[in-house]
């Protein structure tokens, strides 16, 4: 429903490439896979490619859980020995201290920074909606 794309697959370096996705779990196969056969066609090791996936899918995952966004935008960039990945939703971000020991929660964003070189949070606000995570993972050729 919310799918397309702005750029098509394999376009060149430093292209953007954008797709929106409905912000429910049953997108996150999807969402995934658009990452994975990006990244993949970037040339990139299998272990850049897994950590960009699993740190995506938890930024997607916190969108989807945290906000009442009906849709998710998701895009890619790839230049020079760098991928970039911003996720963005229409949510206002709760900051909170995270307990995961006690409620299970809390793991993603730490996630994140243990596995990229670079994460970013634009916390969206009440008087200005929309929270964008920025990943950013550096490959050496």
């Amino acid at each position: 429903m919310f799918e397309s794309s702005e750029m098509p697959a394999g376009a060149g370096a430093d292209a953007d490439v954008t797709r929106s996705f409905r912000a429910h779990p049953s997108a996150l196969y999807k969402i995934r896979t658009f990452v994975r056969e990006l990244a993949t066609d970037h040339g990139v090791t299998d272990a850049v490619v897994d950590d960009l996936v699993l740190a995506v899918s938890e930024a997607s995952a916190n969108a989807m859980l945290h906000t009442n966004s009906p849709r998710i935008d998701v895009t890619f960039r790839a230049g020079g020995n760098t991928l970039e990945v911003k996720v963005e939703d229409d949510g206002v971000f709760n900051r909170r201290l995270p307990l995961p020991e006690l409620d299970g929660h809390g793991r993603g964003i730490p996630l994140m920074m243990a596995l990229m070189d670079e994460v970013a949070i634009r916390e969206g606000t009440p008087a200005r909606p929309g929270t964008t995570v920025r990943l950013v993972k550096h490959q050496d050729r």
